[in-house]
């Protein structure tokens, strides 16, 4: 008996553990959100849909080349850090090495390409710059994956802070501070940046968890094999949620581009929960796997999933209801033909979400192949899908069909990714309050959905205005069906904040 106490309460301080990081990490994502938002709303406006189509193409080529950098090691750092954390010293500074030399070689077979397919000087030169933004940024997300696993986030956050505020103020002095806005002083803005936020997250490495610079190849071996499996499906899923972008350029043009990025730039502000999740989940996951019953771990996977449903349908619903108005009031009326595609989009949040826990809970349990096999057969019927249709949609519906189509093609394949992944996991899923809070959320959004269509058709109120109704209805709707266990949440909050005066 004391023995299951004992058990229950080390439970629980993992939990409140996790969620006081959690806020933690909340306070400086709410700063670094903000930044990103005024920057990401309006950068559209400040350039055109051909020069936003043109950044947009060469980050997504970028971000679909050296996603290749990755090796799946931030997925196996939260996973194993946290039950062994000298196993750092022995594997991280071979990784570092390993990924400069890659860099090399894959700035050297970007530029190929770009010369390949006879693209502008301009476009070549940005994919680089991005190419090398993405290093300095996979190297700086590895250092603080460690961080998180440790539990030591207080610095991570300031740290965030400033590489976001030292990003935002390159990216409005390369755009207001000459005649025209620089796309190389924005693509330069971000090098910098994710350079100096790099070499802030190594300086807290070294303070809090003692790394020091060691390469030994002998133990590179053993973490790229275990995490050939996470590195592969973290292939699949980057290419897969960029690739779009970039075919559109290539295919249609960097207008088509440039009107998709705008909606697909919805999609970059709705997900910016996801580090937000990997940072918590899967350090969370792996605790509550490792000598725990398979009932607990399931128990925190149903509640994981009921909280993330919680929040990703109504940001969906409100995504969709609001979509003319967020596009033609930040990026204006030459984005207008984006407006479909957004909408088309909005659900694709809640099936994203739902497959990152998934797939987090089956790379807990070393089925991370089932994952990988899941991400590739998506990532295969998406190429084929977008190579096939993606001129003949922008034939057939004219301007924005493009993007239309790839709206479609994205709507459908991840909703089947999804799908799989919650087909492998089975019934454990779901509990009889997780479908209650599901069936209550949905009838919660259905009805806050019936209310803005009647706002619009029969008041004069402003869009705004109906949208902050709309969603007040919905929020107060949802705690009185009990789609949100308001009390719950502020226990746990409560007990956090109350733990955390008293450790």
């Amino acid at each position: 008996m004391r023995a299951k106490v004992q058990a229950q309460t080390k439970v629980s301080t993992e939990v409140l553990l996790s969620i006081r990081n959690a806020f933690k990490l909340a306070g400086s994502l709410g700063v670094t959100w903000g930044i990103s938002l005024l920057i990401l709303l309006f950068l559209p406006r400040w350039l055109g849909p051909e020069s936003f189509g043109m950044l947009s193409a060469a980050d997504a080529l970028a971000a679909t080349c050296f996603v290749l950098l990755s090796f799946g090691v931030d997925t196996y750092i939260r996973k194993e850090i946290p039950i062994r954390p000298e196993h750092a010293q022995a594997f991280f500074g071979a990784v570092v090495v390993l990924r400069l030399g890659l860099t090399v070689l894959l700035l050297g077979g970007m530029a190929c390409f770009m010369w390949l397919v006879e693209a502008t000087p301009l476009a070549m030169r940005l994919a680089l710059l991005f190419g090398l933004a993405q290093t300095f940024s996979t190297l700086k997300e590895s250092l603080a994956a460690l961080l998180h696993a440790r539990g030591t986030v207080d610095g991570l956050s300031l740290n965030n802070i400033v590489g976001k505020a030292l990003w935002g103020g390159g990216v409005l002095a390369a755009t207001f501070a000459g005649k025209g806005p620089s796309l190389e002083g924005i693509a330069l803005a971000l090098v910098g940046s994710k350079f100096l936020e790099c070499l802030g997250c190594g300086w807290l490495v070294r303070k809090h968890l003692g790394l020091r610079f060691a390469v030994r190849p002998e133990a590179l071996q053993e973490v790229v094999l275990a995490c050939l499996p996470l590195y592969v499906g973290q292939v699949f899923y980057t290419v897969y949620n960029k690739v779009d972008v970039a075919l559109l350029s290539f295919l249609v043009g960097n207008q088509e581009a440039g009107w998709y990025s705008e909606a697909a730039k919805w999609a970059n502000i709705a997900l910016l929960m996801t580090p937000f999740l990997g940072w918590v989940v899967v350090p969370l996951f792996a605790r509550a796997h490792h000598g725990r019953s398979q009932e607990e771990f399931n128990q925190v996977l149903r509640r994981m999933l009921e909280l993330v449903l919680a929040i990703a349908l109504p940001l969906s619903l409100f995504i969709a209801l609001g979509a003319d108005f967020l596009i033609l009031k930040t990026a204006g009326p030459e984005y207008a033909e984006a407006v479909v595609a957004m909408r088309l989009r909005a659900p694709i949040y809640v099936f994203m979400y739902l497959s990152i826990i998934s797939s987090a809970a089956l790379i807990i349990e070393k089925r991370a192949w089932t994952v990988t096999w899941i991400s590739a057969a998506g990532l295969a019927l998406n190429l084929v899908l977008n190579v096939v249709f993606l001129r003949a949609a922008a034939e057939r519906w004219g301007p924005g069909g493009g993007g239309t189509g790839a709206a479609l093609i994205q709507l459908l394949t991840e909703g089947g990714v999804m799908l799989a992944m919650f087909a492998t996991l089975g019934r454990r899923c779901f509990d009889r309050r997780s479908m209650g809070a599901l069936l209550k959320t949905a009838l919660a959004c259905a009805l806050a959905a019936a209310l803005h269509q009647s706002l619009l058709a029969f008041t004069s109120w402003p869009v705004l205005l109906c949208l902050v109704v709309v969603f007040a209805a919905y929020l107060l709707l949802a705690v009185v069906l009990g789609a949100i266990h308001a009390r719950e949440i502020y226990g746990f909050i409560r007990m956090a904040f109350q733990k955390e005066r008293t450790s």
